[in-house]
């Protein structure tokens, strides 16, 4: 392909398997972030282009996507990273995909929908486990009760832990509690704020609510105007967060998340799971919609570890964009490529639907 990809964060846990994905591919991207050592380190190994740059000078951003034509942002936390590059992939007319799963991001994004139409590109955040395979099952149940009027969504890991760079934006986003959708518009509430018993295929578990994408995604892609996002924890753990809420607001502290973080970065051995301890986990997908007249349907299903699907997603995403031509604008994933793309997602089992 004679477009040109950068990947922005090149140096991340996540990005050495986005990269090995874009190699099966034979796609070369430019390594970029604001590590030189690292960066040009792993450029050198592959034999691919770098290039070094923070994101604090606009024009100097400007002047190096001027003349990439996608680039994956990989660089979390995104509430950091992401503003910066859209507005800059804006006036480059530069296609911009990342792998975040924080609702501000995409509620920007979202925001930049007429911009980026005028400007002939894709804006679409998420294209990794986040969030792609919840987005699909929604899109996919929204399809089964076109009037669903709510939606819930529940997912979890089985035996996977999280990457060095997926702790550090969950503890900033931990400091703002909790977040649903209510009657259309996202809604700040308590962590744990709803808890629902949910069977995702292991029997019935209970769950606790999340601040998770969907919350923003799931309405852009169904419409549906009241969301929660759930993960399974039991009773005692959702007990002991509830009484922790009151001191919740400690964490908004600079100095205490960068505690946290670098006491997290001596627990977290090479910035996550080894590719063997991968291999033996998997992610838990379930989701239903209801309608007002109280008509369910639900579906459940598994994936690979949720990095290996990270890495697949923003591999598939770009080269897709660089291979077809699509309409500029804001897109969740299933919007730009379909719900259909669930099918291709590594370790994806096949979805078992339910109705009552």
């Amino acid at each position: 392909m004679s477009k040109k990809l950068m990947l922005y964060g090149a140096n991340g846990y996540t990005s050495r398997l986005i990269i090995n994905e874009l190699i099966g591919q034979n796609i070369k991207p430019i390594l970029a972030g604001r590590n030189k050592e690292k960066i040009n380190s792993l450029a050198d190994k592959h034999g691919f282009d770098s290039s070094i740059f923070s994101l604090d000078n606009p024009d100097n951003i400007d002047n190096i996507l001027k003349n990439i034509d996608v680039i994956i942002n990989a660089a979390g936390p995104y509430s950091l990273t992401a503003k910066s590059l859209i507005d800059s992939c804006i006036r480059t007319k530069t296609h911009y995909i990342d792998i975040t799963g924080e609702i501000d991001v995409f509620v920007y994004a979202e925001s930049k929908n007429e911009e980026a139409t005028d400007a002939g590109i894709i804006i679409c955040p998420g294209v990794g486990f986040d969030v792609i395979p919840t987005d699909c099952i929604s899109f996919m149940l929204k399809d089964k009760l076109t009037d669903a009027n709510e939606l819930n969504i529940c997912f979890f890991s089985e035996n996977g832990k999280p990457s060095i760079g997926t702790a550090k934006t969950s503890i900033e986003g931990l400091s703002n509690g909790g977040r649903i959708r209510k009657d259309g518009k996202i809604e700040q509430v308590p962590l744990a704020h709803s808890v629902k018993e949910i069977d995702y295929g292991q029997g019935p578990k209970m769950a606790m609510s999340i601040p998770w994408g969907d919350v923003a995604t799931a309405y852009y892609s169904t419409g549906i105007p009241n969301i929660t996002v759930y993960t399974p924890r039991s009773e005692s753990g959702i007990n002991k967060i509830k009484k922790l809420r009151k001191w919740l607001f400690i964490l908004k502290l600079k100095f205490v998340q960068n505690y946290i973080k670098n006491k997290m970065e001596k627990k977290i051995i090479n910035g996550g799971d080894s590719d063997e301890q991968r291999a033996k986990s998997k992610m838990w997908v379930w989701a239903e919609v209801k309608n007002k007249k109280g008509k369910i349907e639900s579906g459940y299903f598994q994936v690979a570890n949720g990095y290996d699907v990270t890495g697949y997603g923003a591999m598939f995403f770009a080269k897709n964009i660089m291979k077809n031509k699509f309409a500029g604008g804001y897109y969740t994933p299933s919007l730009l490529l379909g719900s259909d793309i669930l099918e291709s997602l590594p370790g994806f089992s096949g979805i078992k639907f339910s109705d009552s």
